[in-house]
Order: structure tokens, then sequence, then C-alpha cells
């Protein structure tokens, strides 16, 4: 897989693979964990889909001569295929033969070991709008420890695109439908063509993300986040933001709190933690929020040789009008990705990358309704 895709989200149910044996039902021998990620090109205003399908083998026992299939539904293309990673939760990753043949996707592994899993990672084109999209079960081809040849099929799974097939106008527009907040990207970033939702890390969440990735509007308009990532390691930024109800006494006061919180998001970005090292919090006007608080350093990655640091800045202050309370994390990854190139410090393109999330960090207004208006109704 390309490492611009190396991140991680939301999710909500396992899948598990059934084997009929006799007639008897035994033990999964596979569990899935197929996920989506919403993604918007600002140029030509077009949505796709990031698919990023973990099949992970729990049978306890090794497999050879594995093959894998994923058939697309009518309406769905493969519009890219990357490099598809097959690997541990300690271990590196293992790259395995794949191709297309009209809609469907395959993969070899020469051997499947247990506790080893496969990632299929496709970006999908919608050639027509699908208010609801059915992915059939990934096929698995093997040969078990007895020399037997056998084949499995997970379960099908269906998926709710109307907000993102249905949308008119582009990224922009649509987070100003659906969360109320205002992000210039043509303005601020006009090299950044394209944008995708990203999920929270697995590793904040405990399990491998499922579903569709994209924007979490709450119950209602005070409530909600996304997060947002554009461009391969080495020239990559990502924000999330975040927006909940809350009370004046109620918000976060002091440093502590807000570091604390902070250093929870940025888990939920990647295995990442802020280097105390140089790190700058201070409070003050931002834009029209009085006693803003503003974080300025560099994140580092906990997980060694991998995307190394980068520049990371945050905002988090009050809205008094509309009582909610407003977190953005933006961090930037000038170096490249594994142990050589996360090593190399690339001070010149970190200092290109801050200066977008800065032009970015600019543009951001809230279209929140005042709490005191709404009551009005």
């Amino acid at each position: 897989m390309r490492s611009r895709h190396f991140a991680a989200a939301v999710g909500a149910a396992l899948l598990l693979g059934q084997v009929p044996h006799a007639g008897a039902q035994m033990a999964p021998l596979f569990s899935s964990y197929p996920s989506y990620r919403a993604k918007f090109d600002i140029a030509s205003e077009k949505f796709s889909l990031v698919s990023s399908v973990v099949v992970y083998n729990i049978s306890g026992k090794n497999f050879t001569d594995v093959t894998f299939k994923q058939t697309y539904p009518d309406g769905v293309t493969v519009k890219e295929t990357y490099q598809r990673d097959a690997g541990t939760a300690a271990t590196g990753e293992q790259s395995a033969a794949n191709k297309v043949e009209n809609n469907t996707f395959f993969a070899k592994m020469l051997v499947y070991k247990t506790r080893q899993f496969g990632v299929i990672f496709n970006e999908l084109d919608l050639g027509r709008r699908l208010n609801q999209i059915t992915f059939p079960g990934v096929e698995i081809a093997y040969t078990d420890p007895e020399g037997q040849r056998q084949t499995e099929k997970l379960q099908d799974t269906t998926y709710d695109l109307f907000i993102y097939s249905n949308v008119v106008g582009g990224l922009q527009r649509f987070l100003r439908k659906y969360n109320n907040i205002d992000l210039d990207f043509k303005k601020a970033v006009p090299d950044r063509k394209e944008w995708e939702f990203a999920p929270v890390v697995a590793s904040a969440q405990g399990r491998f993300p499922t579903g569709i990735t994209g924007t979490f509007p709450g119950e209602d308009q005070y409530n909600g986040y996304f997060r947002l990532q554009s461009g391969p390691p080495g020239n990559s930024i990502q924000m999330l933001v975040v927006y909940k109800s809350s009370s004046k006494k109620k918000r976060l006061a002091d440093k502590d709190a807000v570091m604390a919180r902070l250093r929870e998001y940025l888990r939920q970005c990647g295995e990442f933690d802020f280097d105390p090292e140089g790190l700058q919090v201070a409070q003050g006007k931002w834009k029209k929020y009085d006693d803003a608080w503003s974080v300025d350093g560099r994140w580092k990655d906990t997980f060694k040789d991998r995307l190394g640091e980068g520049p990371v800045r945050a905002k988090v202050f009050y809205g008094a009008r509309e009582q909610v309370e407003y977190v953005i994390l933006a961090l930037a990854q000038g170096r490249g990705f594994g142990s050589e190139a996360s090593a190399k410090p690339a001070p010149e393109q970190d200092a290109k990358l801050l200066k977008e999330i800065d032009a970015l960090l600019d543009t951001f207004k809230s279209e929140i309704v005042p709490l005191s208006y709404e009551k009005r109704r």
C-alpha cells in the first residue's frame, strides 16, 4: 500500500468468516475489517472511496498459496490500486502480487501466517450517485496444513453513502452543510487537490476501523468532529477539528487540561506524542475568540523507523455566543517514510508545510448558530 494511506479510523462491526465442515460450524478462521474513506477532489469536486479492507488470520494455523478476491458492485470501478501489504501489529509488512481484472481485485501471498493481516487498498470511482452500496465479502482461497485446497467467503457489507454521493459543490460546501465549519481549501492550499477523511487510528480505539469514514456530525449542530489528511509522507498535512457544546465554566481553562486533551486527540491521529523540547503554549486572542490557547511545537512518532516527527499547531478556544468549545489540531510530516527517510531532518519542507497549515487555519470560520438564536425559534 502507498504510505500516504498509512492511517487508521472510527469503526463499528466485526465480521467473521465461518468455516463449514461436514454440516457443523467450526471456529472462524478469518476476521475482516472493511473500511472506506470518503475522498474529495477539490478541483473537480468529485467524490471517491479509498478502501482499506483488513483480513486477519485468527485460525492459529499457517496457510500457503493464498489468494484474495474482492469483487466490486455495479457502478463502482477501481480508479487506482495500491500495493497490498501484509503484516502483524508488531512487525513490518510483506508485499504481495496484485491485479485487477474487469471489476475484481486479486492478490496473492505465498504464506499467510497466523495472526498476520492482509490489507486490500484500492481507490474506487463511483460511476453514478449511489445512496447505498453493498460490497461482496472477500473470497479467500488457500492450501491448509494438510495440503487440501479450501475456499472461504466472508460476509457482504452494506453502507449508506447518501450524504457523500449527493453532495454538490465539493468539500468546503460539504463541511459547511454537515458541520457548520468553513475552511477555504482552494484559497489556502490551492496546490492540494485531494483531501480524504481519516479514521481514528486502530491503536487509539483498540481495533481496526470499519465502515464509512467521513464526517461525524453529532445529534445537533453543537457537537461533532472530522479529521482530514492530504498528501503522502514527506508532503503530508492533516487536520482534526472537534467541537463540543460546553458552558463557560466547564471549558478548558488551564494549561494542563488543554495539553491533556490535545494528547488524547494527537493519539487519534497516529501513535504520536508531543516533543516537550521547544513546546510553546500561550493564551490570548485568536480571530474573534478571547483567551484562546495556541500550541506550537513538534510531534514524534512513538513507533521507531516509521514517520519520524514533524511540526504541530493547535488551537483551543471557546465560542461564548454558541456555547461551543473548539479544538483544532494540525500536523505536518515533511520527512519520508521508513528507517532512513524518517530519521533525516527536513527543515525546509517542514517550514513549507507549516505555512500551508497556517494559511488553512486563517480561513477557519464557525457557522454554528448562536444558542440564543436557536432558543428563540
